[in-house]
């Protein structure tokens, strides 16, 4: 006897201390069962095909739909009633329908397509984005009779995708700009400074331009508060800030460009201050103040600088790179004008531009503007 003998509708299994087959009962009904619980291999494919998120579609060779699943219908939007002996061509825009030639040829060659990245419409009419396989169906004798495709809705992944590319390519025209920038800095600098003042002036000016980074950083890079632009900017150089300087105006968030034109303009004109200027007495200060005015129907951006406490402003004899940027260059990123003055009180800098220019739109946080700020 082998090791299990079958007697009947019993199984006989060896008692290997006593020598003597053990018998355990089973019945037809519990055969019945255990068979029953193992499926057929067809039924469990087609359990899976129907079961599986992916769009599984098989056709024939003239493109015509023979099974559709339950992926397909929600992705396509179709169900299989409305598919089954229609056109694949149904789902495929109509600017490539020349993808679906390419692809019988491939199939009736007996090639394989892996992972083909296309485009497809959906019953509502959305475009879609899909990864596709597509293998040929052979008959029992081997003829090619057929495809099987299966198709991922990739949309959001493509969306991802082209997304990371796109923040790339203004990652890289950002990085240009900015190099551009500190270009011109050092550039106009060397030229307008002693050697033994270059060093610390280019540094300076280089620092100021990395603090503005930071702040459009923080906002990703969709402008940056005025008032933190004047804070960054003056806050780490003027002891006692709170005291010597007054900020008047609303929340306003600038744009990207004009943010790093105004960070270098404020760090400019402390410097001077703190030079020649208000701030470079015990008791001087700046009053700093910004807004909204209506000009003949239009909307203006002003910003003032005004010095006080300190001793009178005086014109400088040479303009150099640090006149530059208070008056040329603020004025070009904003498309406005600069007015600087040079009076008993001290230096007073105004800036005056369409608020279009200035104002990252839909960034104005503080409500209506108040007309003379």
């Amino acid at each position: 006897m082998s090791t299990v003998e079958k007697r009947g509708n019993r199984s006989a299994i060896p008692d290997l201390d006593k020598r003597k087959s053990v018998e355990i009962p089973r019945s037809d009904a519990a055969e019945k069962s255990v068979m029953s619980a193992v499926p057929d291999s067809k039924a469990l494919l087609a359990a899976i095909v129907n079961s599986s998120d992916d769009a599984i579609v098989s056709k024939n060779l003239t493109s015509t739909i023979m099974s559709w699943n339950a992926g397909a219908e929600r992705i396509f939007g179709y169900t299989a009633d409305e598919m089954i002996g229609e056109s694949i061509l149904k789902i495929i825009p109509t600017d490539r329908h020349s993808e679906e030639v390419y692809i019988l040829n491939l199939v009736k060659r007996g090639e394989r397509i892996n992972h083909y990245n296309t485009i497809r419409r959906c019953k509502d009419g959305r475009l879609i984005n899909v990864s596709i396989t597509v293998s040929p169906v052979r008959a029992e004798d081997g003829t090619i009779v057929g495809a099987s495709k299966i198709a991922r809705d990739i949309t959001e992944w493509k969306i991802t995708q082209d997304t990371q590319l796109l923040l790339l390519k203004e990652i890289n025209h950002r990085s240009k700009n900015l190099l551009a920038v500190a270009e011109a800095i050092v550039r106009q600098t060397a030229k307008s400074t002693a050697p033994r003042e270059l060093v610390s002036r280019i540094t300076k000016r280089l620092h100021s331009l990395s603090v503005n980074q930071d702040l459009l950083i923080d906002r990703d890079w969709r402008g940056a508060e005025i008032n933190r632009i004047v804070e960054s900017q003056m806050n780490s150089v003027i002891d006692d800030f709170p005291a010597r300087v007054q900020l008047d105006g609303p929340p306003t968030v600038v744009t990207p460009a004009v943010a790093q034109a105004l960070g270098l303009t404020i760090y400019e004109l402390t410097a001077n201050a703190i030079k020649f200027g208000s701030l470079s007495t015990s008791y001087g200060g700046v009053k700093i103040r910004w807004g909204i005015e209506e000009e003949n129907g239009a909307r203006q951006f002003k910003m003032v600088w005004q010095e006080f406490g300190g001793p009178p402003a005086v014109a400088p004899k040479k303009k150099g790179f640090g006149n530059t940027i208070i008056a040329d260059m603020i004025a070009r990123s904003t498309l406005g004008k600069t007015d600087i003055q040079y009076g008993e009180a001290g230096l007073s800098w105004q800036l005056t531009a369409p608020e279009s220019a200035v104002i990252e739109l839909g960034r104005s946080l503080g409500g209506e503007s108040r007309p003379g700020y």
